[in-house]
């Protein structure tokens, strides 16, 4: 049932992914005003749809009963971490490309792909665990991930508390609040705030289709550590971390969370950000758009193999 649920997501994000190509091809979406369809996504769409998809469904009972995932947040950074580590090591990838490509490896897109998938896959216990995978995502992406996007040669980008204080950060407090108090949203704002939801997930998808499609990959094509960090971080890993679930007794739906966050495309902030820090903007976008265009194979690969 969650294999059957997770290729019919898959498909219908294809089909959204591919209308926002034709939509760039044909001019409605304009290359040039792709920051302000980011930022109408980042400052409303996504914030929206988490807290309206939290508040709606987080209860007390939900923690307490997986309590399990806090200690398999750690796990699973911790396991990105030193793998992505020893794959630059081992293929030897130039100075400052190494750390852009960790960067990426670590960092899953949780916005754009993973709310929209595991609200819809996983209901409830997807909503917690995104909530909470968020929050310690967060904290790494704007330290240890912002050292990785520096290059070498040029001074460490310092960290602001600020940083934390994102519109999904902001967005998962105020819904935990919510559905924790038992409050109930009146009427009209509860319809209002479903319509913006339910808008969240085609507004993304059409978003990365435009990307796809303004953005040149022509050379990370060539380059064999882009089709390496696709098996390991979107194929090998996910699977071993589902069937490692499994065998620790952990349930089907955090197995199945596990393996299927793991198995998320680049983040899409990690281009822009390594184009801030560094010279490797560039690297960093060839690989976020070739696992935007994979996942839509790996995942169902991976979801067959793990649900």
């Amino acid at each position: 049932m969650a294999f059957q649920a997770t290729l019919e997501t898959m498909v219908i994000f294809f089909l959204l992914l591919a209308t926002g190509v034709l939509m760039s091809k044909l001019g409605v979406i304009k290359k040039e005003g792709m920051g302000q369809f980011s930022l109408l996504i980042t400052k409303l769409f996504l914030p929206v749809m988490i807290f309206y998809t939290v508040a709606t469904s987080i209860t007390l009972n939900l923690i307490s009963e997986n309590a399990v995932l806090f200690p398999l947040s750690a796990g699973i950074y911790i396991t990105l971490a030193v793998v992505a580590f020893l794959v630059a090591k081992i293929m030897r990838i130039e100075k400052d490309k190494d750390r852009v490509f960790q960067f990426a490896f670590i960092f899953g897109n949780t916005g754009f792909v993973g709310f929209p998938l595991f609200s819809t896959v996983f209901n409830e216990i997807g909503t917690l665990f995104m909530c909470l995978f968020s929050v310690v995502d967060q904290l790494l992406f704007w330290t240890y991930g912002i050292w990785l996007s520096t290059a070498r040669g040029k001074a460490n980008a310092r960290f602001n508390i600020k940083m934390l204080v994102s519109p999904n950060i902001v967005a998962i407090v105020l819904g935990v609040v919510v559905g924790l108090s038992g409050l109930t949203l009146p009427g009209v704002i509860d319809s209002a705030l479903s319509i913006i939801s339910r808008a969240a997930t085609p507004m993304c998808m059409l978003f990365l289709g435009a990307m796809i499609c303004f953005n040149k990959v022509g050379q990370i094509i060539k380059r064999l550590e882009s089709y390496i960090l696709i098996a390991i971080k979107m194929l090998v890993l996910p699977v071993g971390t589902g069937f490692l679930c499994t065998y620790l007794g952990l349930s089907a739906e955090i197995a199945g969370c596990a393996a299927l966050y793991v198995a998320l495309p680049v983040m899409t902030v990690v281009p822009m950000i390594s184009e801030q820090n560094g010279s490797e903007g560039a690297y960093a976008t060839g690989i976020a758009i070739m696992t935007f265009v994979a996942c839509v194979v790996t995942i169902p690969v991976v979801a067959f193999l793990v649900l």
